[in-house]
């Protein structure tokens, strides 16, 4: 071994039955996705969507209070970056940018240098001189100073890391394990994500932005190992809307002397409902506009975006105005969609005038398993209406995303951005 070299000894018992069983569920989700016919504007809603949500869910975990709009435009590059916050957005869709590029050129090489690149490119600009932790020569460097890992639910001290001297030898023994175990293609690459997630979290090698380069790095490995067919999907939507079992999965490793099994059960979990979840609306947006009732239809490219993005966001009815926002459309244009839509029996109307309501047809499709790690039943308007009517009661103001994460609502909050943003339910609940 490398004198400069750490070995890096992973324990964990490569396929228990928990394991096997979720390696088979993202297995035949991966087939459905990959068997499946998505038309052209549906595949890019799809992407869209998934490349915000990356950038909303890992930035909330990390802190970041902006709300999911936000992130939509700085996916589509709108978002001008004159706050520490909007720096953060912005500079995660450069770091999601700087794997695609690497990977269509065929240079993406998952190895130390590329991780301070993530880390450069995710930190850009927001080191300050003034500041005791951070300061600009950390971006996209290895740490100098000692770290202490904190659980960002809790405040409490996890564990320290090793020190400083020991990053560079830790961080190369880690790639080193990865590239042998890529090469012999002894393992899944789901695993080793996994492995690498925590094992980056592990060693805290940089002075900030740790959890964003780990959960970035994890894509990077799905996407070189061709596991990520139309970058369809956002895995920290499932971090971010309970922390504290994200933090908690973490934090077993040490707590069982080091076993990762706890972690890469729930890190599987994880994957394996984000492969479902696409899996299940590749089905329904395909099945949405198929043999309708009055022959086939061809669907426009403003159909197709607006009832993928309707459909996406959860929203099982909405107004003309919804529509026109999700197609880009004018009044007169949308009238005419919605009706030849109606015609066609993809949706159907509710009310009238002013007050009609546009309702699918056929009801959303669902993963096919159901098992949720203990948490409630998926989330739909009805219910994220009902349990923030209950949040928001007798107060004056609306609550700030922090305040929910306090409240242990954070759940609530990323639903409610994840289905229309929080302006829209502010204005639905007039506060």
């Amino acid at each position: 071994m490398n004198a400069h070299v750490i070995e890096f000894s992973p324990r964990y018992n490569r396929f228990p039955q928990d394991i096997t069983g979720l390696l088979i569920r993202i297995a035949s989700a991966l087939g459905t996705i990959r068997g499946a016919s998505v038309l052209p504007a549906v595949a890019d809603q799809l992407r869209s969507s998934a490349r915000a949500g990356t950038v909303h869910y890992s930035t909330m975990i990390e802190g970041n209070e902006l709300p999911f709009v936000e992130a939509e435009r700085a996916a589509r590059g709108d978002l001008e970056p004159n706050t520490r916050a909007k720096i953060e957005l912005v500079n995660y869709v450069a770091a999601l940018d700087l794997i695609d590029e690497r990977l269509a050129s065929g240079t993406l090489e998952l190895d130390a240098d590329f991780l301070k690149q993530l880390h450069g490119a995710a930190t850009a600009g927001l080191g300050r001189e003034d500041d005791p932790h951070f300061k600009p020569h950390h971006e996209g460097q290895w740490r100098d100073g000692e770290a202490v890992v904190v659980d960002r639910m809790t405040n409490q001290i996890m564990y320290q890391a090793p020190p400083p001297a020991e990053v560079s030898p830790r961080m190369l023994g880690m790639v080193e394990w990865l590239a042998r175990k890529l090469d012999n293609e002894s393992e899944p690459p789901y695993v080793l994500a996994g492995v690498m997630h925590y094992g980056i979290t592990d060693v805290h090698p940089f002075a900030d932005g740790n959890g964003r380069v780990a959960r970035l790095f994890q894509t990077a490995l799905l996407m070189q190992t061709n596991v990520l067919p139309g970058r369809m999907y956002s895995f920290e939507r499932y971090y971010a809307e309970d922390q504290s079992a994200y933090y908690g999965a973490l934090r077993s490793v040490r707590l069982r002397t080091l076993n990762m099994e706890h972690w890469l059960q729930y890190f599987l979990r994880g994957l394996a409902e984000e492969y479902e979840r696409v899996a299940a609306t590749v089905s329904d947006l395909a099945n949405l506009v198929s043999g309708t009732a009055a022959g086939p239809l061809q669907l426009t490219s403003s159909q197709q975006a607006a009832i993928s993005a309707l459909r996406i966001q959860g929203r099982t009815e909405f107004a003309r105005r919804d529509y026109e926002q999700a197609a880009h459309l004018g009044r007169s244009a949308a009238n005419a969609d919605l009706r030849r839509l109606v015609q066609h029996g993809v949706l159907r109307t509710r009310g009238s005038g002013s007050a009609t309501r546009y309702v699918f047809s056929a009801p959303a499709a669902r993963p096919a398993t159901t098992e949720r790690r203990g948490r409630p039943a998926r989330w739909n308007e009805t219910r994220i209406e009902r349990e923030l009517r209950a949040f928001i009661a007798e107060r004056e103001n609306w609550p700030s995303p922090k305040e929910f994460r306090d409240a242990g609502r954070g759940d609530l909050y990323a639903a409610a951005s994840r289905a229309g943003g929080i302006a829209r339910w502010r204005r639905t609940l007039g506060i």
